[in-house]
């Protein structure tokens, strides 16, 4: 018998069937799995990972929503995949972020001015917090905007 966390994964699947996304409720899987809400926020976080090919979004003004999307691998996001997965790791340090900035623009996957904007919003200065954490949440917010331009790149376009 399959625990409810297979369960729920293997319903999440079939719901997004052949399509690159679906959009779920929390609540809703919830109630039809008669769980509590952080059990599919377990599934959501261990069986929907980005290692695993998935990028999950939340959706704003439903009542818990969530995005799943299947990560389409391009060129460029094959690179950006292997940076997220492989190179980043738990800890970032500002110098070597300017270095993956730089091979980035190197290969035509981000523009100086993306640049600019990345090290202006994960600078030092910008991140004022104890040096203890700071390159953790460097490597966690660099990951995120990498995941971004990863979406973006599929083709699918900001209304």
């Amino acid at each position: 018998m399959a625990n409810i966390s297979e369960s729920i994964e293997r319903f999440i699947l079939s719901t997004m069937g052949d399509n690159d996304s679906v959009d779920i409720s929390r609540n809703s899987l919830a109630e039809y799995f008669s769980c509590a809400p952080s059990q599919i926020n377990y599934v959501l976080d261990t069986r929907f990972t980005f290692d695993r090919g998935f990028v999950k979004e939340s959706r704003r003004g439903g009542s818990g929503f969530i995005k799943i999307s299947k990560i389409k691998h391009s060129d460029s996001n094959q690179m950006l995949s292997s940076l997220v997965i492989d190179s980043i790791g738990e800890e970032l340090s500002f110098k070597r972020m300017t270095q993956i900035l730089d091979k980035l623009i190197s290969d035509f996957i981000v523009n100086k001015n993306e640049k600019e904007i990345i090290e202006a919003a994960l600078s030092e200065d910008s991140l004022s917090m104890p040096f203890t954490i700071k390159d953790k949440v460097r490597a966690k917010a660099f990951k995120n905007i990498l995941l971004k331009l990863m979406i973006n790149d599929t083709g699918e376009k900001d209304v």
